[in-house]
């Protein structure tokens, strides 16, 4: 489950992304040409909530001009039984700090079995959303300034009422990934047979075309047909770009080389924040350690340097790269009688120097919002910036939690 945390620096609101992705795996070679498929409009499922007013303190989406967005939240898990509860739906946060209410996204929803919420992304520059509708299941991408929707030709491989992609993420110039979980089969006595698999597709947000993608992708080019992928091994981790050579990653500075499994890729050079030691959510020491650089290239470290940042800083995670020189990274401090403040920070890959961008205010934004419900499902972006110099930037950034929460 995940948890909403709020960052707010001056008028503007930004709140923290927490997603759980799926163990990578040894990667696929990318298949041939583009294979574009039709969708047959699924059944959509059941919200939570019947939700018919706009709950207070928010906005109906308008159909154009919207800012650029730096998160969205779901309510959380709540009865079926609770149609007291204004959710149901996803909220979206834009950067000059309106809160707005979607009720065209699918959010939270129950099948009649369980309860789940059904994904959504924000592109890195804040300018698109990515999402399922509401009334007929259709994955789309919709650009906030101009209100245009371009339908995904995207054929799920799972059941529109119960298992939904494990993510929708942004990805290259243009591109949105879409992670399927392919269920294992169950025999006639209800065994599994075998593991749940992981399809990987990208989609032209401009025309909606899919095509396939391998395992473990972390970055793809502006024509969708070269890709980077990155493979946990025994020994450290293995970072291929198709066509070209694997290179095998080791940082010696660090006492586990697994912590390195988690790397975000762009314009040719892809970092990690690792930590100290291996962890299984929670376990080992998982202080930030090194912030590695690799040329992806060349499979070199352009750079591995210690970040600074707060001694009290008790774990860390990349979020995204901010500008050719900066990374953003999400971290948690820890705080006398056991309390924990989550702030933002943009890491000089080459110095390590740190500088905070944002600290987490969550009873703000559950005091706009009092359908607000913890451990909701939540999606981040709009944090680009483009140039390096720090006396010019006082932008906020959003804040991204690690898988084991």
């Amino acid at each position: 489950m995940t948890k909403v945390a709020l960052l707010f620096i001056g008028a503007t609101l930004v709140v923290g992304c927490s997603s759980t992705a799926p163990a990578g795996s040894t990667p696929k070679a990318a298949r041939g040409s583009p294979s574009a498929v039709t969708r047959s409009p699924a059944a959509p499922a059941k919200t939570l909530a019947s939700v018919t007013e706009v709950p207070p303190g928010l906005r109906m989406l308008p159909s154009s001009g919207v800012g650029p967005a730096t998160f969205a939240y779901g309510c959380g898990s709540v009865s079926p039984y609770d149609t007291g509860v204004a959710c149901g739906h996803w909220r979206l946060l834009t950067r000059d700090g309106a809160l707005w209410y979607l009720p065209e996204a699918l959010g939270d929803y129950w099948d009649g079995v369980e309860d789940d919420t059904a994904p959504l992304a924000i592109s890195p520059d804040g300018l698109r959303v990515a999402y399922f509708q509401a009334h007929d299941g259709q994955l789309v991408v919709r650009e906030l300034a101009s209100g245009a929707i371009t339908p995904m030709r995207y054929t799920p491989t799972w059941d529109a009422g119960r298992n939904y992609p494990t993510e929708l993420k942004f990805l290259g110039a243009g591109w949105l990934l879409v992670s399927d979980v392919v269920l294992a089969e169950v025999d006639e006595k209800g065994e599994q047979r075998g593991h749940h698999k992981v399809k990987e597709m990208i989609a032209k947000v401009t025309t909606g075309e899919i095509r396939e993608a391998p395992e473990g992708v972390i970055g793809v080019d502006e024509t969708g047909t070269r890709f980077t992928t990155e493979t946990a091994t025994d020994t450290g981790v293995r970072l291929q770009t198709t066509g070209g050579p694997a290179h095998h990653i080791v940082v010696r500075q660090l006492n586990n080389e697994l912590t390195l499994e988690g790397f975000i890729a762009k314009d040719g050079l892809a970092f990690d924040l690792a930590p100290r030691g291996f962890a299984v959510c929670g376990d080992g020491d998982i202080r930030p350690d090194k912030l590695v650089t690799v040329d992806l290239r060349t499979g070199k470290n352009r750079s591995v340097v210690t970040p600074k940042l707060p001694k009290d800083v008790g774990r860390g995670w990349g979020i995204g790269w901010l500008n050719p020189r900066e990374v953003l990274v999400g971290v948690i401090r820890n705080q006398p009688g056991d309390d924990t403040i989550e702030e933002t920070y943009a890491l000089d890959i080459l110095t390590g120097d740190a500088r905070r961008t944002g600290r987490i205010d969550r009873e703000r934004l559950q005091a706009r919002d009092p359908g607000l419900i913890p451990d909701g499902e939540e999606a981040v972006g709009g944090y680009l910036e483009t140039s390096p110099d720090r006396a010019a930037r006082k932008k906020t950034v959003p804040l991204k939690r690690g898988s084991c929460g």
